[in-house]
């Protein structure tokens, strides 16, 4: 069976449904390792959620399972910090540009050897970009910037780019091989 690929920018209810489970996901699984530091910040390998669901589903899908799963984490944290919040959410829009690359389909398991290299590129800007516009709101607020950057920022970045890339394309990988076997099925016959 051939599933055919939405817009990447369309909020049908499917996608709606996805955004709330992956910003659920995101969320829990994020604040079940928000006492483990990394730098000035946490242990985040629920990452590979939002590098799953932007390949699947795209960025805007991306963008907000990141946004939201985050304002979860900070609400189980007793404080909002809606900078890093929207630095999640680009995290997850970055990833879903993945989901823009020619020939990869991963919910009929078509993906190439550079695909998964895209995927790792996508992910590390995501948290460039996220999370470095996060450090520059701060810094703007009066944190130093040194502070943010190395002690917030770069640590993030470096860590959450090794789960994307490990633990985030062995997932891609099986969820493609999964699909790939299923790909000439057909319902009902």
């Amino acid at each position: 069976m051939s599933i055919q690929k939405q817009s990447p920018w369309s909020l049908s209810t499917k996608n709606v449904v996805v955004i709330g489970i992956g910003a659920v996901l995101y969320g829990l699984l994020s604040y079940a390792t928000n006492f483990i530091p990394v730098g000035g910040n946490s242990l985040r390998p629920a990452i590979v959620i939002l590098t799953l669901i932007g390949a699947l589903f795209g960025p805007l899908v991306g963008f907000f399972a990141g946004l939201i799963g985050n304002i979860i984490v900070d609400l189980f944290s007793g404080q909002i910090w809606i900078n890093w919040d929207v630095g999640n959410g680009v995290i997850g829009l970055f990833a879903g540009f993945a989901y823009l690359l020619k020939g990869l389909d991963l919910s009929n398991g078509r993906i190439k050897g550079i695909h998964y290299l895209w995927i790792i590129l996508l992910n590390f800007a995501g948290n460039v970009v996220g999370l470095i516009g996060a450090t520059l709101y701060d810094a703007a607020t009066g944190t130093p910037i040194e502070t943010t950057l190395a002690g917030w920022s770069l640590p993030s970045i470096i860590v959450n780019t090794a789960w994307s890339a490990t633990l985030g394309l062995l997932l891609i990988a099986a969820i493609a091989k999964r699909n790939s076997s299923m790909a000439g099925l057909e319902i009902g016959k």
